[in-house]
């Protein structure tokens, strides 16, 4: 498929969790958060929150100052990954779960 074809499947979806298997082989998932007439933009989820949270088990009292309170986790963050359309072999939708 060409490049113009992945242009309008990217924009189809859009904001939607999706795989990308390139042509020389690397797999990435994320989020679509942009699209332009030569890359895709995914927001690829991490869990560097999650690993920095786990020093702060112990010290709840420290829970108020950074904004979270106990049962309450910070959102997830993301880091942003371009990806040439030339270069696009696969795209799929995946499944996303809290």
């Amino acid at each position: 498929m060409d490049s113009n074809g992945y242009e309008e499947i990217c924009w189809s979806c859009m904001n939607k969790y999706v795989g990308i298997q390139t042509a020389d082989g690397h797999s990435y998932d994320g989020f679509i958060a942009h699209v332009d007439q030569d890359y895709v933009t995914l927001a690829i989820p991490t869990n560097e929150m999650a690993d920095r949270m786990n020093g702060f088990q112990e010290y709840e009292s420290s829970y108020r100052q950074f904004g979270f309170h106990p049962g309450f986790f910070p959102r997830r963050r993301f880091f942003q990954r371009r990806i040439p359309l030339s270069t696009i072999g696969a795209l799929f939708l995946l499944p996303f779960f809290f």
